[in-house]
C-alpha cells in the first residue's frame, strides 16, 4: 500500500513542476512601450564617401553594396575625396558596369549588365538624370535597368526620389525612379 501511495505522491509532484512554470512568476503583460527609432548601422564612417551600387542577389533581388568612394571592387580608384554626386556620377556608373569584386561574386552577388563598348555618361539636373549607355538599352532586361536607376538615383545622393531616363543607341526609354 505505501509504495502505491509514494508513487501517487511522486506522480502527483511532477504534475506539479510541470506545470509551475506554465503559470508564469506574477508579472503582468503590459502595452508595447515606445522607445525611439529603429536601431542604426553605420556602414561608414560619417566623413568617409562612400558609392551605393545595385547588384543582384542569388534570388534575383536588387542588393545595394556600399563601397568606399576609392574602391570600385578593382583596386582601380573612384575619386577619392570628391562629394558624391554629379562630379562622381561616370565614376559611379563605370563601377557598376565593371561588376561586383571577388568578395562581393563569392557572396553571390551578380550583374545583367553587359560590358559596354563606350563609357556611360551622365547628366543632371536637380530632380532627372539622363544616362547615356553606349548600348542598346531597349536590349536590357527590367533588372539590368533598376541596377543602373537606382545606383544612379542613390550616387545623386537622394532619398530615390529622382526620375532616370535611360539613353543608348536605340533611343531612350520613358523616366523612371528606382523601385527596389
Amino acid at each position: 500500500m505505501k509504495r502505491r501511495g509514494a508513487a501517487a505522491a511522486r506522480a502527483a509532484a511532477a504534475c506539479v513542476m510541470a506545470v509551475a512554470p506554465l503559470t508564469g512568476c506574477g508579472v503582468r503583460g503590459s502595452d508595447v512601450i515606445e522607445a525611439g527609432g529603429p536601431a542604426t548601422v553605420t556602414v561608414f564612417p560619417a566623413d568617409e564617401q562612400r558609392l551605393l551600387l545595385f547588384f543582384v542577389s542569388p534570388e534575383g533581388r536588387l542588393t545595394p553594396v556600399a563601397r568606399r568612394a576609392g574602391d570600385d571592387g578593382s583596386g582601380q580608384a573612384v575619386g577619392s575625396g570628391q562629394a558624391v554626386g554629379p562630379p562622381l556620377g561616370d565614376k559611379v556608373l563605370a563601377a557598376l558596369f565593371a561588376g561586383p569584386s571577388d568578395g562581393e561574386r563569392a557572396a553571390g552577388l551578380r550583374t545583367r549588365l553587359p560590358r559596354p563598348e563606350g563609357r556611360p555618361a551622365m547628366k543632371w539636373s536637380p530632380r532627372d538624370v539622363l544616362v547615356h549607355l553606349p548600348l542598346a538599352v531597349r536590349d536590357l532586361s527590367e533588372t539590368a535597368r533598376r541596377q543602373v536607376i537606382c545606383t544612379v538615383v542613390y550616387a545623386e545622393g537622394g532619398d530615390g526620389g529622382a526620375e532616370v531616363t535611360l539613353a543608348g543607341e536605340d533611343g531612350a526609354l520613358p523616366p523612371a525612379h528606382c523601385d527596389t
